[in-house]
């Protein structure tokens, strides 16, 4: 008998305590898998599982990486369709392996998400290949259940930041406003998930819409920071440069920026329009007649706010100022053609103020909105007496233009004779001096006031800078702007596309002041 022989039952005895082994190693394995919080730990199992069955190399590879140290040879290897062992010789590993020149085979086993390599013996035994292909059995099992938690714990993390933002967004942007005394006020609120950018307040007499970047917990934080300032800046002297303090700096660092259109709503038909980087808003006369407020800066936080025109307006009875967010006309139907700026007008133009919301929102039929979408009208109480007359340019009108102002202004009105005065002499300067081919007034009252918006298509031309006419110079409808100038309390000059706005608060003046 060869002495050198292995003994047949020491081999079994051998194999049985190897299997022991592996048995003790599988049972201490499940625990271990199914409690896995990273991938660190997947590949301290597969080195565990190496070094049982007396392996020296093994590495992972999970989501296209490898985890951990891994030689360069083995990077070139493919990963396998399923378990195989590439036999000694069969893969070249460059330098000599653990200090000499050995060949080695490779166990390689395919996963779910990637696939594990052991290497470092010349070949690998049945009960190994069994043992590790357990291994990625269970390894998927885990890596799966772990994915499976992460993103359950992702999902509650989003869940609750949405339900934070939502909480947040909601506690500055309620679902309605409340109705200044003399006006109507219609909002159509639809954000583009549960809640959004777009955002709408009031503060004192101020009705604020407007639009921040960005999604989430983010946009509303910002949010309500914005709303926090504007409170502050309603309140100060410089309404621009407190916002941009208040403001500016923190979007910048952020990277967000923000659109505001904001409003302050007189009960006497006055209004203060802001516009910082907003679509524009629409001054919707009674008469179909469209005006506009442009953003005269920047959205906040793209650069510094130095400067901001406040734009004064009348709403005369029947006017109405509309303001929409960006999820309106930008807004595509199937061939990709937005429904744009342009339809916009000519809807708000078209329709009834009462009636623009609902025919916007029919029109939107057919088209994918992909943003929040704001709609909001503000409207003089139509039956409030006033009047809006379009004249032609003839001073045969001048007979009309005095009918028409004593529509709105009842026949004892203090200021009811300067106004006339004064209108009649504006009419006179615009028909002769900027060849004036239509002029439209309008007008109402207000205690005692008048409030006036005269419009004609003339040459640009501010009155409100003609030198004052000296007392007891007698000149053709020369009192006429003396008187305007001296019962003017305000007196607005603005262009408005090819047209002059004069917007005038007129109240009796002293005549003694006269003489």
């Amino acid at each position: 008998m060869d002495v050198t022989s292995p003994d047949p039952f020491t081999e079994l005895l051998d194999q049985v305590a190897d299997l022991s082994d592996q048995l003790v190693f599988l049972q201490r394995l499940i625990p271990q898998a199914l409690a896995l919080t990273d991938e660190a730990q997947a590949t301290g199992l597969v080195q565990q599982a190496a070094a049982l069955i007396n392996t020296p190399g093994a590495a992972l590879h999970v989501r296209g990486e490898w985890l951990g140290e891994t030689p360069g040879w083995l990077r070139g290897v493919q990963p396998p369709g399923h378990a195989a062992v590439l036999p000694a010789g069969a893969v070249h590993t460059g330098a000599p392996f653990c200090g000499a020149w050995r060949l080695t085979a490779v166990l390689a086993v395919p996963l779910e998400q990637g696939w594990l390599a052991l290497w470092g013996k010349r070949d690998f035994q049945a009960g190994e290949r069994e043992l590790i292909s357990t291994l990625a059995q269970l390894l998927d099992a885990a890596l799966r259940a772990m994915q499976g938690r992460r993103e359950a714990a992702r999902y509650a993390m989003q869940e609750r930041d949405r339900r934070q933002a939502q909480a947040v967004w909601r506690a500055v942007t309620p679902e309605a406003l409340s109705t200044p005394p003399g006006y109507h006020l219609h909002l159509h609120s639809q954000p583009a998930s549960d809640f959004g950018g777009d955002f709408q307040f009031q503060e004192a007499e101020w009705i604020v819409a407007g639009d921040v970047s960005g999604k989430g917990l983010p946009a509303a934080i910002i949010t309500a920071m914005f709303a926090s300032a504007f409170t502050v800046a309603a309140r100060s002297a410089s309404l621009n440069s407190t916002l941009g303090e208040a403001l500016h700096d923190h979007l910048e660092r952020s990277g967000a920026f923000c659109t505001l259109a904001a409003m302050q709503v007189r009960p006497d038909g006055q209004l203060r329009v802001l516009n910082i980087g907003h679509p524009p808003v629409l001054l919707r006369r009674a008469d179909g007649r469209l005006e506009e407020v442009r953003a005269s800066a920047p959205p906040l936080g793209t650069f510094p706010l130095l400067h901001v025109d406040v734009e004064r307006v009348w709403l005369h009875p029947g006017d109405a100022l509309l303001v929409y967010s960006d999820g309106l006309f930008e807004a595509e139907d199937t061939g990709g053609v937005p429904f744009g700026l342009e339809r916009t007008r000519q809807l708000a133009s078209e329709v009834a103020p009462t009636a623009f919301i609902r025919q916007a929102v029919a029109g939107l039929r057919g088209f994918e909105v992909g943003d929040d979408l704001t709609l909001l009208v503000l409207q003089r109480d139509p039956a409030a007496r006033g009047v809006q007359r379009r004249l032609p340019g003839d001073l045969q009108a001048l007979a009309t233009l005095s009918e028409a102002l004593r529509e709105a202004v009842p026949p004892d009105h203090p200021a009811l004779m300067p106004a006339e005065l004064a209108i009649t002499e504006l009419f006179v300067n615009a028909v002769r001096h900027g060849g004036a081919r239509e002029v439209t007034l309008r007008a109402h009252t207000s205690g005692a006031d008048i409030l006036v918006t005269l419009m004609d298509d003339g040459s640009p031309f501010d009155p409100r800078s003609a030198a004052p006419q000296e007392g007891g110079q007698l000149r053709e409808h020369g009192y006429g702007l003396l008187i305007a100038q001296r019962c003017a309390r305000e007196w607005h000059y603005a262009r408005k596309a090819q047209f002059n706005r004069q917007t005038l608060r007129l109240r009796a003046p002293d005549l003694s002041a006269l003489i």
